[in-house]
């Protein structure tokens, strides 16, 4: 049987071409982002969607993730590439990797910072790199990764670093998994997976960085409506006295709420009083390790909607909040 590698586009820059006005906007899709990229070889196209990352909703998240499960359970199919575009890039890969990890497929996620107008874009080569590392049996079992700029990214570590730069994205923690270097894929190591969650469309739940000077009362009114918090907090994990009686208020209502940091690098953990660390754990939150507030906010939101227990929930944080090295 001959085996295809599944693009699946989403817009983004890659596929984005400036208007007469000037504005540029993702317009390329299907066999036209095929024709534009002179792409050869055994590809099958799936158009998912047209779109700038930035409008990406829970409902197309989860569109796209019907379209990601078709194309793994295809046999015809050996890797899956993701077009997409960078602003919420990691934010998909995470959503991706929490129900993916029992496939066997590659799922690579890429896209460019220079739109398909100009004759120098990252986007031809960032394309080349991730459809051989889809056809790459080393990244089978390692959950969806991004392929940016030569480098291979977990889903967990990832994060955008830079506006413009070629190198958009970083590990700021742990550094990539390896990268890909003249049509050779590279790995050395691999991301083990964690629990695997059912694939639901995502909860409502606030990501909320505190700030010097932040009251109880703010965090109260902007938590209203959500199902969940997320929180990055000061340093080691660390609210004022203050913010305390809103995050015990939130806890007693029923409403988990994770604490991260909103430092880019170490873990958050329990060690002061008056109104840190010490306090909150006594409030009943849960720490995220060295997991950052946006992928905390996805794993939250996902763990809502599969319905699971405070206990459950908690276990798959402090499971989700280690390295997966």
């Amino acid at each position: 049987m001959k085996k295809y590698v599944e693009l699946i586009t989403t817009g983004g820059t890659i596929a984005s071409l400036p208007n007469e006005d000037g504005d540029v906007k993702a317009t390329i899709d299907g066999q036209a982002f095929i024709e534009h990229f002179g792409i050869e070889g055994d590809i099958k196209v799936t158009s998912s969607m047209v779109i700038d990352s930035s409008n990406f909703t829970y409902e197309l998240l989860y569109k796209l993730a019907k379209d990601v499960i078709s194309a793994v359970n295809d046999q015809e199919v050996e890797g899956i590439v993701i077009t997409h575009g960078t602003d919420t890039m990691e934010e998909t890969a995470f959503y991706l990797s929490l129900f993916t990890q029992q496939y066997s497929k590659p799922i690579i996620l890429t896209g460019s910072q220079f739109d398909a107008s100009y004759a120098f874009s990252d986007g031809v080569k960032n394309l080349h790199d991730a459809i051989q590392a889809a056809r790459s049996p080393q990244l089978i079992g390692c959950g969806p990764v991004i392929v940016f700029a030569g480098f291979i990214y977990s889903a967990r570590e990832v994060t955008k670093v830079d506006t413009n730069s070629l190198e958009a994205f970083g590990s700021t923690a742990w550094g990539p998994m390896g990268r890909i270097d003249d049509n050779k894929v590279i790995l050395v190591r691999h991301a083990k997976a964690v629990k695997n969650l059912e694939l639901k469309q995502l909860h409502s739940v606030a990501l909320i960085r505190l700030v010097s000077g932040m009251t109880g009362e703010e965090l109260r009114r902007m938590t209203e409506g959500f199902e969940g918090i997320v929180v990055e907090s000061f340093g080691r994990g660390n609210a004022n006295k203050d913010l305390l009686q809103t995050v015990i208020d939130l806890v007693q209502n029923g409403k988990p709420v994770i604490i991260t940091s909103r430092c880019h690098r170490g873990e958050v953990k329990p060690y002061y009083g008056d109104g840190g660390g010490r306090d909150l754990e006594r409030a009943g939150v849960w720490f995220a390790g060295d997991l950052d507030g946006i992928k905390a906010r996805i794993l939250l939101a996902l763990l809502l909607a599969n319905d699971l227990s405070w206990d459950e929930m908690h276990e798959v944080v402090r499971a989700y909040s280690q390295p997966h090295l």
